[in-house]
């Protein structure tokens, strides 16, 4: 994590600050009802944005992959666990684990109503991963097209579908609870 921090520790800043915009700008502007639906909205695009800025941002370097590609599954994968580190390979499939979850959870909560959330949110997840792939492939940044970040990336938004399911069921039972409660 500390390794991610020092290489991306820059954008937190302008995230927030971002985001505290928007959300004022969304309190200011909008009315009560307006401000509950517009928030998954805004959360859901500055995920979008957070995902974009950490992927995409050009890398420089010794240690740049410009041009290297992995179109067979679970083969970095692989490669990564029988190395002399343990902690490398978990901290790649977190990593693109983890920065799905945030997509997914907010896509979801945004879509909650729509049949079929968990295979539109995760097939929106892999879209986006996908495009991001291709745009590592594509434009010289410095960074790997591997299949196997796309597949981790999936499962990130899938994660997040299942947490704000979770959530919403914690939520409905702990608001029936409260209710039943109350005087």
């Amino acid at each position: 994590m500390l390794e991610l921090w020092r290489s991306f520790g820059w954008s937190v800043p302008i995230l927030l600050t971002a985001a505290t915009a928007l959300i004022m700008i969304i309190i200011t502007n909008q009315g009560r009802s307006r401000k509950r639906d517009l928030l998954p909205k805004v959360f859901t695009i500055l995920s979008i944005g957070a995902v974009c800025l950490l992927t995409l941002t050009p890398l420089d370097g010794p240690n740049i992959s410009e041009g290297q590609t992995n179109f067979e599954p679970f083969s970095n994968l692989k490669l990564n666990l029988h190395g002399a580190h343990i902690e490398v390979p978990i901290r790649n499939l977190l990593a693109n684990v983890l920065l799905f979850v945030p997509f997914g959870f907010f896509a979801a909560w945004w879509m909650k109503r729509k049949k079929a959330l968990w295979w539109k949110v995760t097939g929106a997840g892999a879209l986006l991963s996908l495009i991001i792939e291709v745009c590592q492939y594509v434009f010289p940044l410095g960074r790997a097209t591997d299949i196997d970040d796309w597949m981790m990336n999936t499962l990130g938004a899938l994660v997040g579908v299942l947490l704000f399911q979770v959530g919403k069921s914690l939520y409905r039972i702990v608001k029936n609870n409260w209710r039943r409660g109350r005087p």
